[in-house]
């Protein structure tokens, strides 16, 4: 009878058995679940942290980069202010100097005129040109100052190369009373000769008379000389010629 109830109760402990594994698995199962969900929360957490550490570190260096940029722009205005107040001092400055050479350019284009007017008449239709294409130049608003007074001192430079010179040149000229074309010399300023291409008559400026003088037949032979220096087709020698200057009003 007590064996009968042993082995009765065999399959219901195996029955128990089996039934308590079946609900202890879905409880580990879940708690795994739970486990992994939250480890990969942690990982989350712990990936969004380093992603806002590095976005800070990013951040402090542009905020460090903007200081030292924001520093050197500081630097750069006030060093630009500084650069401006001394180009206005000297814009005020250029200014009062342009105000004072604009008569001075006036002036000496004036002179030079003047000049050009009591010389002897050397090239003169040239240099008057000149002098008027300078006064045009002058009263042209679309020309700086400093051109202009560029032009005026290189007119100034042409004029003193004039008495340092010895020039030879073709030119029509009235003489006698009757409209010559001749071949005019120049020596410096103090003499001013003229003679036919036949080197048959000859003629000086008078300084004195504003006029020109006919020459003797004895000047006829050095003032040949002379031509033929000053073409280079002469050799240089010492020249002796009638002047123009008034001291030698007495030699015709």
């Amino acid at each position: 009878m007590n064996k009968l109830w042993c082995l009765a109760l065999l399959p219901l402990s195996i029955s128990l058995s089996v039934s308590a594994d079946e609900l202890v698995k879905p409880a580990l199962k879940a708690s795994i679940a739970a486990g992994q969900a939250s480890q990969q929360r942690v990982e989350k957490a712990a990936d969004a942290a380093l992603a806002a550490r590095q976005e800070l570190q990013s951040a402090e260096l542009q905020l460090r980069d903007l200081e030292a940029y924001n520093s050197y722009m500081h630097t750069l205005v006030a060093d630009q202010r500084k650069e401006l107040a001394r180009l206005n001092t000297q814009l005020g400055t250029v200014e009062k100097t342009r105000k004072g050479l604009i008569p001075l350019v006036l002036q000496m284009q004036s002179d030079l005129a003047a000049l050009v007017a009591d010389d002897i008449p050397l090239r003169i239709d040239e240099r008057l040109s000149r002098i008027q294409g300078l006064k045009a130049t002058l009263a042209r608003s679309d020309v700086s100052e400093a051109e202009k007074f560029r032009q005026l001192l290189q007119a100034y430079q042409i004029e003193a190369e004039y008495g340092n010179r010895l020039d030879a040149y073709t030119a029509e000229l009235t003489l006698d009373g009757m409209p010559r074309r001749v071949e005019v010399l120049a020596v410096g300023r103090v003499a001013l000769l003229a003679m036919t291409a036949d080197q048959s008559l000859a003629w000086r400026w008078s300084a004195q008379q504003k006029a020109w003088l006919a020459l003797d037949e004895r000047w006829l032979s050095p003032l040949g000389d002379a031509f033929a220096m000053a073409k280079d087709k002469g050799i240089p020698q010492l020249l002796q010629l009638p002047l123009s200057v008034a001291l030698q009003e007495t030699q015709s």
